[in-house]
């Protein structure tokens, strides 16, 4: 009972938190899922402070403690009944942690999966949107605020960091959350954001720098893919590779070192659609198709000019497609105009992200 004593008096608390979109429930069990560095013990920390402080039992269980000792099912249900406890955390829980999943009145798993045998409502906490961001930063006008988010990124950890510390605490965050067989795959998938690569391909480019499993590799890359580490986009025409695009897209241009802000922009737009849950897919090298008929198309800086020309030369694209509306996202420009009765709008990224809300 000691080890679950330890636990009882710790009692951990934010030592700075804002406040995320996501709203968790009151009184029902639940799992809260999402990828590492996203926020998930700052935010479960957040929910538990609200209670009495005699009322839940907060485990980590990646505590170094379990190196030496474990608990088991039994015991732990036998203290939450003596000690009258009606929420539990398992943090950073993994499957065989415990034999069994103890019983209780409100149980919380915290993980980067969902475990097969956790059958509870599951709630997903991503990196932060824009919006979000915004809040961590109440101070900055649009474009201050939308300047310091391309340096900055969207892991919360990071928020606050002055930009002369930043790279040593992206640095600091990556050595600590990836293992070394983790951090080189890591960083061939930086090295491939925003191309259209398969499985396979990863692989044949990893071995290259490392001696490293194929089946390592593909094992991996399904784990990062659950856990949302990275995403794959689908593309409407169907061909076999698909454009990859890691979560956060500082941490990738921290890896990468020489990313072309194009690239990065891009990543940016595919975040926004992911994390504001809008249905997707890539038109191959056109855009990202959305609601079937507007096609979403990243271009960081072209002036309308530009790209009513462009634009020009894909309406037979377009009609095939039968898209009805363009929308530009830009980093700063605006402009609107029609073609062939297809309705052309640009807007910054900073309103465009927004208005998605």
């Amino acid at each position: 009972m000691h080890l679950l004593e330890y636990f009882r008096e710790l009692s951990p608390q934010n030592a700075l938190y804002r406040n995320r979109k996501l709203r968790l429930p009151e009184d029902i069990s639940f799992l809260l899922a999402g990828a590492r560095g996203t926020g998930k013990t700052a935010l479960i920390l957040d929910y538990l402070n609200a209670l009495p402080e005699e009322v839940w039992l907060y485990i980590d269980c990646q505590d170094p403690i379990f190196a030496l000792e474990d608990i088991d099912s039994s015991t732990l249900e036998v203290f939450i009944k003596e000690e009258e406890i009606e929420t539990l955390v398992l943090d950073h829980y993994y499957e065989g942690f415990l034999e069994h999943l103890p019983h209780c009145f409100q149980l919380i798993l915290v993980s980067r999966e969902i475990p097969p045998s956790a059958a509870l409502p599951t709630y997903t906490l991503y990196p932060l949107d824009y919006e979000e961001f915004l809040s961590f930063d109440r101070g900055a006008s649009s474009s201050s605020g939308f300047n310091r988010f391309l340096r900055v990124g969207t892991l919360p950890i990071v928020t606050d960091v002055k930009p002369s510390a930043l790279s040593l605490q992206i640095r600091s965050f990556f050595h600590g959350s990836f293992d070394e067989d983790e951090s080189r795959l890591m960083l061939i998938l930086a090295r491939y954001q925003g191309h259209r690569v398969t499985t396979h391909q990863l692989y044949t480019y990893a071995k290259e720098y490392f001696r490293i499993s194929k089946d390592w590799v593909y094992r991996t890359i399904k784990r990062f893919t659950e856990e949302g580490l990275i995403l794959f986009i689908d593309d409407i025409e169907g061909k076999g590779a698909r454009k990859m695009i890691l979560y956060d897209f500082a941490l990738s241009k921290y890896l990468s070192k020489s990313q072309p802000f194009p690239i990065t922009f891009d990543a940016i737009v595919v975040l926004a659609l992911f994390k504001h849950a809008i249905s997707f897919r890539a038109l191959s090298i056109h855009g990202y198709l959305i609601h079937d008929s507007e096609l979403i198309v990243p271009s960081a800086f072209e002036n309308e000019e530009n790209f009513w020309q462009r634009s020009y030369n894909k309406v037979q694209l377009y009609k095939k497609h039968q898209i009805c509306k363009v929308t530009v996202v830009t980093v700063s420009n605006s402009y609107r105009f029609t073609l062939n009765g297809i309705i052309f709008e640009a807007m910054p990224f900073y309103e465009w992200s927004i208005l998605n809300e």
